[in-house]
């Protein structure tokens, strides 16, 4: 049983032992077995880091002691005259022979990638040896940009140590205002320095609040106290990122409300049909982005001003298109990757997605569109596109296990490289970026001469499977398969799937206050409908029931599926001869995602069985849906109890950075509480009622 928290010690531990028996060294080999001694241009602190990490790797992997004798000598050079394919940034040329190794780099980030590479090449084989040969590389995406998953705003330098071998090269953290981020009081600067010494910048996410039009007589003071004093404070700050819900601003544009979100009645005191104005391309943002460039880029010329139209995909294509074709081109626009897409289905219904999803690999057609709009304007194109391989289909697993899935996802990236020009990366949001056999897959498939996907797939997969490599690929197709049944809505995101087996299943009629305030600690942004959020899109009429009864029927046919290859992906790793640490994990997480997506099925249950209790005509339709919500909530209470034995074996279940644990054992145990409570004592009006 782990201790909460626990995962925090994987993730700050850059290099584990791994079991493994030494063989000969082949012929076209050369042996890491005496060390390895460094020479040339290694002073930089990035590179210092790399050795230091790469020397303890051998020591940690194989017993190398650092100093031993005849070490091969690994020389590095910083050079601008690589082969043009590689002559950028993090460009490098790797050349393994007999008498040592020889790194090429365009600068010190580059030569710390090559680095850590060799440090994969020698995890691939589970040997201490590496392959004769050379190579060139580079990355297609930079920035690679990731929020923390050890905790918001949190930082450690074993975790900087641990993206950076992933190949992220800027974090992101949620800044209110000068050495201020989202949860208070922070030294802003040490973050940037010591996330610089691993080849890392900072982006500022802007949590800061100002309700001011840019036309207004004061706006250029009022901007310049709000962002330029953070990058005056802060100067080495890569950039900020700005998107419309937490940047809102007394628009202008008659499409809008012109007002504040939480201030959505006009003066009739009836709620307003016009959006906000942070969910509407308004005709006045590029007058807004233009002051809020001017301001920040007083104190930072280069600063990196980075546009995200999140918020209103939903909005008609003119009207986006509208917008960015009045945009500054000296910015970047951030478009996030798979949203807004309608998903027609093999069960006769369409899906849409929400928010962040693997469920479709994409690109999204929104994304598609503004992505057009900006490489025929020459604006830099970023994407949030959870490549980090977490999302909110699990909102409380640390990833998800579909590396199928995740290569369509980064295959799709590639080719709007090609064809947009797309060349920043957003990794991941509020969960975090858990660095995982996924990560690794990501790393490998976004060099230029990358490998081919399926390779790909057996190279990493081969490190943990105990030479059972195309079973362990047979039981990940199937998982890969089961997500693409999962229907990415907000009633799944922002409901069960969000805290999975924690989340209540609450009879709705008569919420309790300890139910309503457990379940808003629960959901990341606050407010909670009577529903818990369940039809938030699908509130009706009585008349309309009937088809919302239909299409949740459908949806349950669709997890059910889903379930199925889960657990036949299960049986596949039960069946491995070798199940070490890694496999026992993902047999885990299986159970976990089963145990999620039962917690689903149940909540929809219940939302037809209510429903059908309010317009229930006689005693006996009313008794036997008191029956079934009966049984119903038992078999809740049996899956969470099964749930509680599984989040009790991983740490890194059950929690999510802005949420903190909102799925864990404690969670799970209220909402055992919580159903045996709605069993016994509000189905009790309803059975009074019938005996009156």
């Amino acid at each position: 049983m782990e201790q909460r928290y626990d995962f925090r010690k994987e993730l700050t531990k850059s290099n584990s032992p791994f079991k493994y028996a030494l063989r000969e060294k082949h012929g076209d080999e050369i042996s890491l077995l005496s060390g390895a001694a460094f020479t040339g241009d290694i002073l930089s602190p990035v590179i210092k880091h790399a050795i230091a990490d790469f020397k303890d790797y051998l020591k940690v992997c194989f017993g190398v002691k650092a100093n031993g004798e005849n070490p091969v000598n690994i020389n590095i050079a910083i050079a601008k005259d690589l082969p043009k394919e590689v002559n950028s940034y993090k460009g490098r040329v790797v050349e393994i022979t007999e008498s040592g190794i020889d790194i090429k780099a365009f600068d010190d980030r580059g030569a710390a990638q090559a680095i850590y590479v060799l440090e994969d090449l020698t995890t691939e084989k589970k040997q201490p040896y590496l392959t004769k040969g050379k190579t060139q590389q580079k990355p297609m995406f930079s920035p690679r940009m990731a929020h923390s998953a050890y905790d918001v705003d949190v930082f450690p330098d074993g975790y900087l140590q641990r993206l950076a071998k992933c190949g992220i090269d800027a974090i992101i953290l949620f800044v209110r205002g000068v050495n201020e981020v989202a949860t208070g009081k922070a030294d802003i600067n040490d973050i940037i320095n010591r996330a610089e010494s691993y080849g890392i910048d900072i982006y500022a996410y802007s949590y800061i609040n100002v309700f001011k039009h840019p036309s207004d007589s004061d706006a250029d003071e009022v901007f310049e106290n709000a962002y330029g004093s953070v990058f005056k404070a802060h100067q080495k700050l890569k950039g900020m990122i700005f998107v419309g819900e937490s940047v809102q601003f007394p628009s202008k544009d008659d499409r809008t409300t012109g007002r504040k979100h939480t201030e959505f009645l006009n003066e009739d005191n009836f709620p307003d049909v016009k959006p906000a104005p942070g969910w509407w391309p308004c005709r006045d943002f590029p007058e807004w982005v233009n002051l809020t460039k001017k301001v920040i880029r007083k104190h930072k010329p280069d600063a990196d001003i980075v546009f995200w139209t999140y918020n209103w995909g939903w909005a008609p294509e003119k009207e986006r298109i509208e917008l960015i074709n009045n945009l500054p081109t000296d910015i970047s626009l951030l478009v996030t990757f798979e949203m807004f897409q309608n998903l027609p289905t093999n069960y006769g219904i369409t899906e849409r997605v929400c928010d962040y999803t693997v469920a479709f690999a994409g690109a999204g057609d929104v994304f598609i569109s503004e992505a057009k709009a900006a490489k025929a304007r020459g604006i830099r194109l970023y994407t949030q596109a959870n490549a980090g391989g977490r999302t909110w289909d699990f909102g409380t697993m640390p990833f998800e296990p579909f590396p199928q899935q995740w290569l369509n996802r980064y295959t799709a990236m590639r080719k709007c490289h090609e064809e947009y020009d797309l060349t920043g990366v957003m990794e991941c949001h509020h969960f975090g970026y858990y660095p995982s056999f996924i990560t690794k897959i990501e790393k490998m498939a976004f060099e230029y001469n990358a490998d081919t996907p399926d390779n790909i797939l057996k190279r990493v997969i081969s490190e943990f499977s105990e030479n059972e490599t195309e079973k362990c690929i047979q039981a990940f197709d199937l998982w890969s398969k089961a997500i693409r049944l999962y229907m990415p809505t907000d009633e799944e995101q922002y409901s069960a799937m969000r805290v999975g087996p924690a989340y209540p299943l609450a009879l709705g009629i008569f919420p309790t206050a300890p139910e309503r305030l457990q379940t808003e600690k629960l959901l990341f942004g606050g407010g909670i409908t009577e529903e818990y959020h369940l039809i938030s899109g699908r509130k009706s009429s009585e008349g309309l029931f009937t088809l919302h009864s239909v299409r949740m029927r459908t949806e349950m046919k669709m997890l059910s599926d889903a379930i199925k290859l889960i657990e036949q992906g299960i049986s596949i790793f039960k069946s491995l001869k070798v199940k070490n640490k890694e496999i026992k994990r993902l047999i885990n997480m299986g159970e976990y995602m089963v145990c999620c997506f039962n917690t689903d099925i149940h909540v929809k249950k219940m939302y037809v069985y209510r429903q059908k209790l309010l317009i229930a005509a006689t005693n006996r339709e009313v008794k036997g849906l008191i029956d079934k919500i009966k049984k119903l909530g038992k078999a809740e209470i049996k899956n969470a109890e099964k749930a509680l034995k599984v989040v009790d074996k991983d740490s890194a279940l059950g929690y999510e950075p802005s949420m903190g644990y909102g799925g864990d054992r404690e969670h799970i145990e209220w909402k055992i509480r919580q159903i045996k409570n709605m069993l016994i004592n509000e189905l009790a009006i309803y059975e009074n009622g019938l005996k009156f």
